[in-house]
């Protein structure tokens, strides 16, 4: 089996005419998009064992400035820290494709890649950044059986829990929608894993519950 840094040096270029056809700029394996509320990015991930590689889609709504450590500078934020990653398939680990000894056949594995990036990513890109947008429209009643609402309405899964999304939303809609942020800060701090928890977010619910709409 080649090494992955065969299967990039194969692949990289017509991965990235591809997807700067769509907006994106990058190197390599990792692609990224910048709109006025959204950091995104597309990528292939290399397994750390070799022989394979998976795909993803991240993206990182701008008002969330923030981390259990302290700010974050929104210019140097990697993919990895983006607030909502994504797989492909219902489960995080994400679907695999082998590598090859052929060019041709790693060729034909990119396609299949790029294909998944168009039609599972990108829709639930277009969801994030359209007027209104996916997460104007997500209701607090919607977090029951968190996960599986995502892999059965998009056919991805999201690497997060229901209590960070839930921190993710108190944050986003604070200062655009508060009657909404105190919603899902209240969900969050009725959760009976959450009860008594030291947990960095609660800081965050117990504050925007006290805030009063201007």
């Amino acid at each position: 089996m080649i090494t992955t840094a065969e299967f990039k040096k194969q692949i990289a270029k017509p991965f990235g005419q591809e997807m700067r056809l769509h907006g994106f700029k990058g190197t390599g394996f990792e692609y990224k998009q910048e709109t006025d509320d959204y950091l995104i990015a597309v990528y292939i991930d290399p397994s750390r064992w070799g022989g394979s590689c998976s795909a993803g889609f991240a993206i990182h709504p701008k008002l969330i400035d923030k981390d259990y450590d302290g700010k974050k500078d929104l210019a140097k934020l990697i993919t990895n820290q983006y607030e909502f990653k994504f797989s492909f398939i219902p489960y995080a680990r994400g679907e695999k494709w082998e590598y090859a000894y052929d060019e041709a056949t790693n060729l034909g594995t990119l396609a299949k890649i790029v294909h998944t990036i168009k039609y599972k990513a990108f829709p639930v890109i277009e969801r994030f950044t359209s007027t209104p947008n996916f997460l104007d429209k997500f209701e607090v009643s919607e977090m029951n059986k968190f996960h599986d609402y995502w892999t059965k309405r998009f056919g991805v899964s999201i690497a997060t829990t229901d209590l960070r999304f839930a921190w993710a939303m108190t944050i986003i809609f604070e200062n655009r929608n508060l009657e909404k942020a105190k919603q899902f800060a209240n969900w969050a701090l009725s959760l009976p894993e959450n009860l008594n928890s030291d947990w960095f977010g609660n800081n965050d619910f117990h504050r925007v519950l006290k805030k009063n709409a201007a």
